[in-house]
């Protein structure tokens, strides 16, 4: 089996009670990854954890890597929740609060379970690129080019599109980082200052300088 297949759920629960059971199965893949580690993780854990059998997990995940990968698409999906919710088209009066309010729910999503977030993040290199992530990804970056393209005058031509990127890239990382090697970090003020600090001091025209005397 490939690896892109491994990462890929079986199948999506349809029915009620098969969606309850994905759930118990994904929390309890959860506290083991936590307690455990990636590598000392196993479908047989997590299903004994679970309260389901082997076979009820495989008929949903072929492996742990689907496991995580599921994860992994749910906290993307948290994202893009809040971005959506707060990146709707309109005029911002308040740009620095504008930034510190998004920064500021970003930071909180990863300091839900850090820990886990930290094992998720650590692994998914291992993984893989997951399609749907890749979409939530793009819609990420849409709806904050949405907001941007009428909210900013910058003072030389600039690629809006590239604007993006580099933003969301720039903010992911450094959030990301902080999970991973600065846990202690994640819920501080400071975080969210320095973080927005970055980003507006990249989107905000330059104020202009003292003129350069003529040679």
């Amino acid at each position: 089996m490939s690896g892109r297949n491994r990462a890929s759920p079986r199948k999506r629960p349809r029915q009620e009670r098969a969606k309850a059971t994905v759930e118990v199965i994904l929390e309890a893949a959860a506290h083991v990854l936590v307690s455990s580690g990636y590598e000392g993780t196993t479908t047989k854990q997590v299903a004994e954890r679970a309260g389901v059998s082997i076979g009820s997990l495989y008929q949903y995940f072929p492996s742990k890597e689907a496991l995580v990968a599921m994860l992994v698409e749910r906290l993307h999906q948290r994202v893009l929740g809040i971005l959506a919710d707060k990146l709707v088209p309109r005029p911002i009066t308040d740009l620095e609060r504008e930034v510190r309010e998004l920064v500021r729910s970003l930071v909180d999503v990863y300091g839900v379970n850090p820990e886990l977030q930290r094992v998720l993040l650590e692994q998914a290199p291992r993984i893989g690129p997951l399609q749907v992530v890749q979409e939530i990804e793009a819609r990420v970056e849409f709806l904050v080019q949405g907001v941007l393209s009428q909210n900013l005058e910058f003072e030389r031509p600039r690629n809006l599109g590239m604007v993006v990127f580099i933003i969301i890239r720039a903010l992911r990382s450094a959030v990301w980082a902080a999970v991973v090697e600065r846990p202690e970090l994640i819920g501080t003020p400071e975080l969210v200052e320095e973080l927005s600090a970055l980003v507006l001091g990249y989107l905000r025209p330059r104020a202009p300088g003292p003129a350069r005397p003529e040679p």
